[in-house]
């Protein structure tokens, strides 16, 4: 962290911060481990400067403290421990508590890296909470987090869980490589993507009837992340530990249909996306924002497949169209796992969107819906009214990106979830009356034609 000034701020500003134990004084423990390392989720160090870990980090890592994060971004120390050579550390808490920040400190009292701590709460069945690894990647997150504060954000208004799953190592190797004063724009401009994201998510939820909050969704995927930092830190496979994670997460929101999550998630998506290509679409920023399309891909992507999934499933579709659908995911998760650029992460949207809905009787949606030359042309009609409510989608999201990029995250957001509504409207409106000739079918396939239209949409 950059900058410590916990003694200018008075008790005052953390009330709220700081959960209090259960039983009144028993210590809370926390281990983990520094390391080299970039980070797990794919897709020299300068004070003053982001420190964002990496190679070095743990053979110069003397010390690790444990801080809350006030309302300026100050950092108030909690707690402190030495380094074994391995690496490992085991911290000491008086009470329990939420999104505190890990650094790792060098011999001359600077961080080298850090971690996000969403709760010090260990998963069921344990006695102590395992952190996340310190690498180049967990610290980008400590980072961005400690920048919206600083921004404005309260401390216990941010979902770090989500911002978590926001940033990855691509984007952390890419903040890494940039002087001081770029890295700083590009933690800003991330920090501003993530406020966007959330707050869109949100209104996303709203929109489709879904009442819920910012700290009900934190607080609901906190076991599921602190069974993936357990598993992070066993050094287990990184993919299948993210994989349970987000399912679990999927899991404990019931409340949310896996179609409503997908649209939150593709407004959200539009909206991180535009905040940081406002931000860094030139000169050294250009690397970060490059690196954040292709996270925000993949991120979509893991909504989208679940949803055509429940939304074929629902509709017992036959186990030919369910294994057609799994083949166009699975071939989108992997070119974009293999994308090395924003516009590599485009094309394998477009393939998978051609695959699912556009291809005609070849896709997901025609091979459900039984497309024959009987009724070939009800479904290019449909279509084409897909296509052209994407179009004025993709206009509306222009001007917005123009206009709105670089606004306040509220203003953004609603400009975004607007621009959705009216696009789900236009496909549903016109898309419906075309398919009437396959009858019952007919809703499931409108609902695959706006995934297939919509889907990470502002290319």
């Amino acid at each position: 962290m950059r900058t410590r000034r916990a003694g200018e701020v008075v008790l005052g500003a953390v009330v709220g911060l700081w959960l209090a134990a259960c039983g009144g004084g028993d210590k809370v423990q926390v281990r983990g481990h520094v390391t080299n390392g970039g980070g797990q989720q794919s897709q020299g160090l300068v004070d003053g400067a982001p420190a964002l870990g990496g190679d070095g980090t743990a053979s110069a890592t003397t010390t690790v403290r444990i801080s809350r994060v006030l309302a300026a971004g100050d950092l108030k120390t909690l707690a402190e421990a030495d380094v074994a050579a391995d690496g490992s550390y085991t911290l000491e808490l008086d009470d329990a508590g939420q999104r505190l920040v890990i650094e790792a400190v060098n011999k001359s009292g600077i961080t080298v890296g850090s971690a996000l701590l969403d709760s010090t709460a260990p998963q069921s069945g344990q006695d102590v909470r395992t952190a996340p690894p310190i690498t180049s990647e967990s610290s980008l997150e400590a980072e961005v987090f400690v920048q919206m504060v600083r921004d404005g954000e309260s401390p216990d208004g941010v979902d770090t869980v989500d911002l978590r799953a926001r940033l990855n190592v691509e984007q952390a190797t890419a903040v890494r490589g940039q002087l001081k004063e770029t890295a700083t724009e590009s933690v800003e401009a991330l920090g501003a993507a993530v406020r966007a994201a959330q707050e869109t998510r949100i209104k996303a939820y709203a929109r489709a009837g879904v009442v819920v909050t910012q700290d009900q969704l934190f607080s609901a995927s906190l076991d599921a992340a602190a069974k993936l930092d357990a598993a992070l830190d066993a050094g287990g496979q990184a993919a299948q530990a993210y994989d349970a994670f987000f399912a679990e997460v999927r899991a404990a929101t019931p409340q949310v249909s896996d179609t409503q999550d997908q649209q939150a998630e593709r407004e959200a998506s539009v909206a991180y996306r535009m905040a940081v290509e406002a931000r860094l679409s030139t000169g050294a920023g250009i690397a970060v924002a490059d690196a954040s399309v292709r996270a925000a891909a993949a991120l979509e992507a893991r909504a989208t497949e679940a949803a055509v999934k429940a939304l074929l499933q629902a509709a017992s579709a036959t186990d030919t169209v369910l294994a057609q659908a799994n083949t166009a995911a699975t071939a989108l998760r992997t070119n974009l796992s293999s994308a090395t650029s924003a516009s590599a992460a485009a094309t394998a949207w477009t393939s998978f969107d051609a695959q699912l809905a556009t291809s005609g009787s070849a896709s997901v949606m025609g091979a459900y819906l039984g497309v024959t030359t009987s009724n070939q042309l009800a479904f290019d009609s449909a279509v084409h009214a897909g296509a052209q409510a994407s179009a004025v989608l993709e206009t509306t999201l222009g001007t917005v990106l123009e206009q709105s990029g670089k606004a306040s995250a509220t203003a953004l957001s609603e400009a975004v979830v607007n621009a959705f509504a009216t696009y789900d409207a236009a496909v549903r409106g016109n898309a419906t009356a075309t398919l009437t000739p396959f009858g019952a079918k007919a809703n499931t396939g409108v609902e695959l034609l706006i995934i297939s239209e919509g889907s990470f949409s502002l290319r």
